[in-house]
């Protein structure tokens, strides 16, 4: 099981702000945790942290960022409208906190408002609340008052929850941002791993920005770093409760991509990583997604083509104030992380390149 020094930094890491396009506060924090990393960053904002020197280069990418929102309007009575970023359903908004940063730093917490209980009809009750008629209650009855707060338009809006473990063993951990800080701990992890071995090959801590608005981070750190082989390493929708059923489940290991949204991943690399966890006595499973999309969906189209796929975490109640993960699953994904470094050599990408049969080209 995962250490408490671990579960305390992630849930540190949960806690911190850093709405897409507002990620210093993450980066920060990673670069103080792997002061003995190569480290650069490119021009969007993303962190690379690298160990190791060799022909074989290793990246695994971890989006910092988290859904929010950002300041739109602000009415002569003091409420706020707001614009999201990243993707969130409405019906999850009403009533919960939310701190409000402003450009000097100052923060100040607030509640999405709407609609109050008595005062809606039956046939409202059954309706979502559009996005757009959301709107922040801080307390105050004017607009002077939100000027004396530094509020202003473009100001970013975070969730507020506090990170903490659940259930009978402590197994479950609950929080905002679990999607994605669960990741870059285990990025942090790895690195930590890593740091007095010997390695023959170079291994990138890539913690991308903006993954929740567009994959860009990915994008760019992927045309710096020029990987041979790249992992995104990320939460995947879990199905095992009575809202939604899919095969992936709380507890039962690590996710491998066959399939989503934006990636087909190599058959051969499929094939190898099933064989890493039998090997190790990784739990694992398989997952097959229509809808949605990782890091891994940028990556694997950039330079001319770079092998990579998604190691995810299955999580609950995604893009909410208040999604779970299973610590069994985190550790597993580090596991498996760690025995990629060790394992995965120029030998065996070049035979996971011949296992998915190259389209029958020859050079």
């Amino acid at each position: 099981m995962l250490e408490n020094h671990q579960i305390e930094l992630l849930k540190t890491l949960s806690n911190l702000v850093g709405v897409s396009g507002h990620e210093e506060q993450i980066l920060q924090f990673v670069s103080e945790q792997l002061p003995f990393c190569t480290k650069k960053q490119d021009k969007l904002g993303s962190g690379l942290f690298s160990l190791g020197e060799g022909d074989l280069s290793i990246m695994f990418a971890t989006h910092m960022d988290e859904v929010g929102f950002v300041v739109s309007s602000i009415n002569e009575r003091g409420y706020v409208s707001i614009q999201p970023v990243g993707n969130m359903w409405a019906h999850t908004l009403l009533q919960q906190l939310v701190t409000i940063t402003t450009s000097d730093g100052r923060q100040w917490t607030g509640i999405i408002g709407g609609p109050q209980t008595h005062a809606i009809s039956p046939e409202a009750r059954k309706k979502v609340v559009a996005m757009e008629e959301l709107f922040i209650d801080l307390g105050v009855d004017s607009r002077e008052s939100i000027q004396e707060m530094g509020i202003e338009v473009g100001d970013v809006v975070s969730l507020v929850s506090t990170c903490q473990t659940i259930g009978l063993n402590q197994e479950y951990m609950i929080g905002k941002a679990l999607d994605n800080r669960v990741s870059v701990s285990l990025g942090i992890w790895l690195m930590q791993a890593l740091e007095h071995q010997n390695l023959s090959k170079r291994v990138t801590l890539a913690t991308t920005i903006q993954e929740e608005v567009g994959l860009r981070g990915a994008r760019t750190t992927a045309f710096q770093e020029k990987p041979l082989v790249a992992f995104a390493v990320d939460t995947t929708l879990a199905g095992d409760t009575p809202a939604n059923q899919n095969h992936t489940k709380l507890g039962k290991g690590v996710s491998l991509t066959a399939i989503d949204n934006m990636t087909v991943t190599n058959r051969g690399l499929l094939i190898y990583l099933e064989n890493l966890c039998k090997k190790h006595q990784i739990p694992y499973q398989i997952g097959c997604f229509t809808k949605g999309g990782t890091d891994a969906g940028n990556i694997y189209k950039s330079e001319t083509g770079i092998l990579a796929t998604t190691l995810s975490i299955p999580i609950r109640y995604m893009h909410t104030h208040q999604s779970i993960v299973h610590l069994g699953d985190v550790e597993a994904t580090l596991r498996l992380m760690c025995a990629i470094c060790e394992d995965l050599t120029m030998e065996k990408y070049h035979q996971i390149l011949e296992y998915n049969y190259q389209y029958g080209m020859e050079e």
